[in-house]
């Protein structure tokens, strides 16, 4: 081994064995502490380097010369560059010990963090002649000092709060966050109490913060803390315990989150869940209860009823007169009307009892305080008098009233279901029964309502089994005693009950909306006839459809007539859609476009039981209309009632004047036949000429022939 600061030229035999071993204890107590030694002479340019240097680097002493250039290859650029700058400023000052850290590279490629300490000597003129010294592996410490340096950095830059305490609650460190936070800075408040932080009546819960860490180590929770300038600000916050590397513990780790942003967030989400809970549950034009809500009210109702074994009623009202309001006036008038409404209904109601709008303007109210039929009574004539008042809307005076039905809890049902089904058939009751009148529940009521869903039931399967006819009228031309048209007119056959005239199922079929369907198997099954007719060579005339409102209404209903027409050959001089005049005066302007999109396809469009419907002639006017149809009422008693004489005279003078075509049907008897011809209603039908009868009849019978009489 070679003897520091003796030359290179040196042998290792030139040692005395005390040296030897006294430079073994050396190299062993400096490989021990992770130390090594450089001996650099500056002035010849030679260096020594401890074996315990080179295997701090993993490398053998063999494999690195004793060289400045060893240093030079394995030091960091970037180190080496501020180590010869910091040497060249301590020559200018003749420092004599110099220290610094700095990375080496070690043989499998990592980087070894040293200490360097040396002892610089300089000679007369001032120069560094030499440097001897030591390197210490601080790789293990300087990790950890870089690991504690940027979780501080970390902790420091942190948005949130990072606070430490001792275990009494005295502030450690306090970061930016810490700042940001609660607007004290670190000098304001370490060394202080962290209770500075909480409002006076929350104080308390401090006490057992320490107690719970020791048990749990952490602890969560959502509170309100004081900022600087006493506004309060709403904290998520974890405590965890801190020990030392003993486990023995010595403070508290704090952070807390400003939840300010999230509280207005949640705040805001709560009042829209509220908002939307609200839109979910109530009626959007009256504020009222809606469906969802009355069913969750009529449940709880029941509920209470049950366990105090008390009774409550429930009203099912219906606006009689609303629909004309509705049609006639437009929907904002008739939103206004139910708001009205609403307003009233409330005004006469207790505070426990429940209000609700179901759809449209049928309307609930659970009574709560019920002990009998009197309750109940008395709240019926309040409602039915508040309904009656008339309203002032868009300076219309306008009125309507109610009809009701009642049902009691547990008198009539026990379920939520029954009661409003019952309810609402004692409302039809009512009704039926003049309306403006409320009607008790019975069980009479429920077998005609079962009758009602056994005949909607039939008439379902009666249209799905296509069990209807159709019977055809001829109308005569009195003048030349001709057939020139026929009128369809549909017949259910029932399998076991026989065949039913129109006026037993139509009503229903109207209010279920079946109309349509029975209307376009009829429109295919006559145009199918009536075109087989022709192509025999015959002249059945103009073909006449009753067409409900409800059909033409539809959205396709154009594109259907006309697909109709192109599979059956159909022109259009050959077809009349007859409509009811009761049905037109309260239909909109779509409907009024649709009638003359049909008028410009050429098909014939006539009022049906002309009179009975009180139209004016302005909407007469509006419509294009080319042939009038005296209704039968007027007819029958001709010519012994004076004033249905001058009602016809009347609708004759009128479709003279207005250039329409004339029909009158019911016409039963020869002096009719007379009258109406006498007067110029050349056209006519009815059980004088013929019953309607079926298609072979009239082939048989009518078509190409004349009249005889």
């Amino acid at each position: 081994m070679h003897k520091p600061n003796m030359a290179e030229s040196q042998t290792p035999e030139e040692y005395s064995l005390h040296d030897v071993r006294f430079t073994e204890r050396i190299e062993l107590a400096l490989e021990g502490s992770k130390t090594s030694v450089l001996d650099w002479d500056i002035e010849h340019n030679h260096i020594y380097i401890s074996p315990s240097w080179k295997k701090m680097l993993g490398y053998t002493d063999d494999e690195l010369p004793n060289a400045i250039s060893s240093w030079a290859k394995l030091v960091h650029r970037e180190d080496q560059k501020k180590i010869l700058l910091t040497l060249k400023l301590q020559q200018k000052r003749q420092v004599k010990y110099f220290e610094n850290t700095h990375r080496l590279k070690h043989k499998d490629g990592h980087w070894v963090w040293v200490l360097g300490r040396a002892q610089i000597q300089y000679n007369e003129a001032g120069n560094k002649v030499r440097m001897i010294g030591t390197h210490t592996d601080i790789t293990e410490e300087k990790e950890l000092q870089l690991k504690y340096l940027y979780q501080s950095e970390m902790i420091e830059q942190i948005n949130d709060s990072v606070t430490t305490t001792d275990l009494k609650g005295k502030i450690v460190s306090w970061n930016a966050g810490s700042e940001r936070t609660f607007g004290y800075t670190a000098e304001e408040v370490i060394g202080k109490n962290i209770s500075l932080l909480y409002p006076e009546e929350d104080l308390h819960t401090l006490e057992n913060y320490a107690e719970v860490l020791k048990t749990k180590g952490i602890h969560s929770a959502d509170v309100c803390l004081v900022k600087k300038d006493k506004t309060r600000i709403p904290i998520s916050y974890s405590l965890t315990l801190m020990r030392n590397a003993q486990g023995i513990p010595i403070g508290i780790v704090g952070i807390n989150k400003d939840n300010t942003k999230r509280k207005e967030v949640e705040d805001a989400l709560f009042e829209q869940k509220e908002k939307l809970h609200f839109q979910a549950h109530h009626d959007a034009l009256t504020g009222l209860a809606n469906r969802l809500l009355f069913s969750e009210n009529l449940d709880e109702a029941i509920v209470e009823a049950k366990a105090q074994k008390s009774a409550f009623a429930l009203f099912f009202i219906d606006l009689d007169g609303f629909k004309d309001i509705n049609d006639s006036l437009g929907h904002k008038v008739g939103d206004d009307v139910l708001k009205i409404v609403s307003t009233r209904l409330k005004g006469v109601l207790g505070k426990k009892d429940k209000l609700a709008r179901l759809s449209g303007d049928e309307f609930t109210i659970i009574l709560k305080h019920f002990s009998s039929l009197n309750d109940a009574s008395i709240l019926a004539e309040k409602v039915l008098k508040v309904l009656a008042e008339p309203m002032l809307v868009d300076d219309n005076c306008l009125y309507v009233s109610g009809s009701i039905g009642v049902t009691l809890y547990p008198e009539h049902a026990l379920s939520a279901e029954n009661l409003l089904k019952y309810a609402d058939t004692a409302m039809y009751e009512a009704k039926a029964d003049g309306r403006n009148t409320y009607i008790f529940y019975n069980q009479e009521m429920t077998e005609i309502a079962l009758a009602h869903m056994d005949m909607k039931n039939a008439l379902r399967t009666a249209i799905d089994n296509e069990e209807f006819i159709i019977h055809y009228q001829p109308q005569i031309n009195t003048l030349s005693k001709s057939m020139v048209g026929v009128e369809a007119l549909i017949r259910w056959k029932h399998p076991t009950k026989g065949i039913f005239s129109p006026s037993h199922f139509i009503t229903l079929a109207e209010e279920t909306g079946m109309v349509v369907e029975i209307d376009r198997w009829m429109m295919k099954k006559a145009m199918k006839q009536v075109r087989a007719w022709y192509e025999e060579g015959l002249s059945p005339g103009t073909l006449a459809l009753n067409i409900s409102i409800r059909h033409l209404e539809s959205p396709d209903f154009i594109d259907e007539l006309k697909a109709n027409m192109k599979t059956y050959s159909f022109e259009s001089g050959w077809l009349e859609l007859e409509i009811t005049e009761g049905q037109m005066i309260r239909k909109t302007e779509e409907v009024i476009q649709k009638l003359h999109e049909i008028n410009d396809l050429g098909i014939m469009i006539s009022i049906d039981d002309f009179g009975t419907g009180y139209s004016s002639l302005s909407l007469l006017k509006r419509l294009p209309i080319r042939r009038l149809k005296i209704d039968k009422s007027f007819i029958s008693d001709i010519p012994r009632d004076s004033d249905d004489i001058a009602i016809v005279e009347a609708i004759i003078a009128l479709g003279k004047s207005l250039k329409l075509e004339l029909i009158a049907e019911g016409v039963e008897t020869e002096e009719q036949k007379d009258f109406l011809l006498s007067h110029g209603c050349h056209h006519v039908q009815g059980f004088y000429y013929s019953a309607p009868v079926m298609a072979d009849i009239i082939r048989e019978t009518w078509l190409d022939c004349k009249v005889t009489e």
